[in-house]
This record gives C-alpha cells, sequence and structure tokens, in this order.
C-alpha cells in the first residue's frame, strides 16, 4: 500500500495551510526582508546607533563605526527622522511613571 503525500506529511498544530507550506519562501526574499528591515530601523532608531557602537570595545573598525554613527543621527535628525523615535520614547517614559499597583497604600 502507498500513502498519499498528505498522509506522509508530519501532523502539525499551527494555522499554516498545506497549499503554503508545500511552498517555501527562497532564500532571496528572505534576505531582502532582512535588508528592508535593517533599512528601516536604520531610518528610525538612528538615536540607539551611537550607544550601540561605544559598546563595541576599542578596535579601529569600532571607532570608524562610532563616526558613522554619529553622523547618521546626525543627518536623521536633521531630516526629522527622529520624531517617531522620540514620540515613542516619550510615551514609554510617562507608561513608567505611573503607578501599575493596585492599593498602593
Amino acid at each position: 500500500m502507498t500513502l498519499t503525500r498528505s498522509e506522509r506529511a508530519p501532523l502539525v498544530t499551527d494555522a499554516i495551510p498545506p497549499a503554503l507550506r508545500r511552498h517555501g519562501i527562497v532564500p532571496r526574499r528572505v534576505f531582502v526582508c532582512c535588508l528592508v528591515g535593517a533599512l528601516v530601523l536604520a531610518l528610525f532608531a538612528s538615536r540607539d546607533t551611537p550607544g550601540w557602537a561605544e559598546r563595541l570595545g576599542d578596535a579601529p573598525l569600532a571607532h570608524q563605526l562610532r563616526g558613522i554613527a554619529g553622523d547618521w543621527d546626525e543627518t536623521m535628525e536633521q531630516l526629522g527622522m527622529i520624531r517617531p523615535h522620540e514620540t515613542l520614547r516619550d510615551a514609554v517614559r510617562r507608561l513608567l511613571g505611573w503607578q501599575w499597583g493596585g492599593d498602593n497604600r
């Protein structure tokens, strides 16, 4: 007796339909998605790049990256791309300032 392809497939518990499961994504698309994500982070999270570069250590490349990160942050500030980051950071500060306990006597 020969089993069909669906009978040979392992039992899965997620909600991905079998037709979509059989057609995986190609590595090129994964790379493009990662690249787009990195660009979005570079645009809207430039305020965090100088701090990230400071934690790289004392290697010569780290010194160069610090300069690039600082220049990038200044450029994004001039273009007004830091506003979403600052708005989100201010909202988080306000939330953290609230008392989250129920009865604080």
